[in-house]
């Protein structure tokens, strides 16, 4: 079972004015800080920011194939043609 997630929404104007309040409260939930009408920002600790050294797009080929195969819609590869790949 995924453990949920507390989040607590502020403005900017909230954060500017009590920001190290805020980074501690970011150490054990999620804060949001919503600027302007289309805006929000999210405060993690850095150590919880996965990245990926992947491109997502490549990456979402890679498991688009993988189904694909899974699914027998691949086609048939020969030796020659997997030689001729590498040269």
């Amino acid at each position: 079972m995924k453990k949920e997630i507390e989040m607590k929404t502020i403005s900017v104007s909230e954060f500017r004015g009590n920001i190290k309040k805020y980074l501690d409260i970011a150490q054990d939930e999620k804060v949001i800080i919503h600027r302007g009408k289309d805006k929000s920002y999210a405060i993690v600790p850095i150590d919880e920011i996965e990245d990926s050294p992947y491109d997502p797009k490549f990456v979402k080929k890679i498991l688009e194939g993988k189904e694909d195969s899974k699914q027998g819609k691949g086609r048939v590869v020969s030796i020659d043609e997997l030689d001729s790949l590498w040269k």
